[in-house]
């Protein structure tokens, strides 16, 4: 089991100051180490000074000149860490669009406190299970020419590593490890995100298509990640029988 402490970092970005004291207060209060940005600048400032574990995005600023979006891209550049994203919005377009620039998770103001917590340490546990796998012998999964390390939390097509992001690859490994069956999106989610999860199919079409473009050779015909309409998806290759 993976525990989390003071050494674990999170940076909020916001301009909302009763928010960010709000939300400091309970990150700190549980023994996370929280810093603050108050715009892009000051994010750009400290992400290059700094690696954080989790940045916790809040996506509606007070200032015009300030995109929430702009900054939630620029971090997935910047950094493979989660970006939970926190916004007065609930429409489905912008949330697929913080999805498909890098965010992890998409939580709607107002929320509860809980919630909130509860979605911290998931994204702290696939972010932290990430940091510290270590690499054993003979335990590889090789499905045509994909090869997924498992320990190591990296795969290869034809001996080329593909760059993917901590979520990204729970969702390949957990599909790659029941080749061939079907896995529901409920069950994708519940066992990537948590337990509360189990709704939010727009996250696994977003994901999916991310993973389709980095894996497949022809994404619009993908060999590996097979879509079960209405039910889940499948993990297969032409290998596989």
């Amino acid at each position: 089991m993976i525990t989390m402490n003071h050494s674990t970092t999170i940076l909020l970005i916001g301009d909302e100051p009763n928010i960010l004291k709000t939300l400091r207060h309970n990150l700190a209060g549980r023994g996370y180490e929280v810093s603050l940005a108050l715009d892009d600048i000051e994010t750009y400032q400290m992400t290059q000074k700094s690696h954080f574990d989790l940045y916790v995005l809040i996506l509606d600023f007070n200032s015009s000149n300030v995109d929430g979006l702009s900054i939630c891209g620029n971090l997935r550049e910047l950094s493979q860490s989660p970006i939970i994203v926190l916004s007065s919005v609930g429409s489905d377009d912008v949330k697929i669009k913080a999805l498909d620039l890098g965010a992890d998770d998409y939580l709607i103001m107002p929320f509860s406190m809980e919630e909130f917590l509860a979605r911290v340490r998931s994204a702290l546990r696939r972010w932290l299970a990430y940091k510290t796998g270590h690499v054993t012998q003979n335990n590889l999964i090789l499905v045509g020419s994909l090869l997924i390390d498992k320990d190591a939390r990296q795969i290869s097509i034809n001996g080329e590593n593909i760059r993917l992001t901590p979520t990204e690859y729970d969702i390949v490994l957990y599909l790659a490890n029941r080749i061939g069956k079907v896995v529901t999106h409920r069950e994708l989610l519940r066992a990537v995100w948590g337990a509360q999860y189990g709704d939010e199919r727009e996250y696994l079409r977003v994901f999916i298509s991310q993973i389709r473009k980095k894996i497949e050779f022809d994404p619009l015909k993908p060999r590996y990640v097979i879509t079960e309409p209405g039910v889940g998806y499948r993990f297969m290759s032409d290998s596989y029988s």
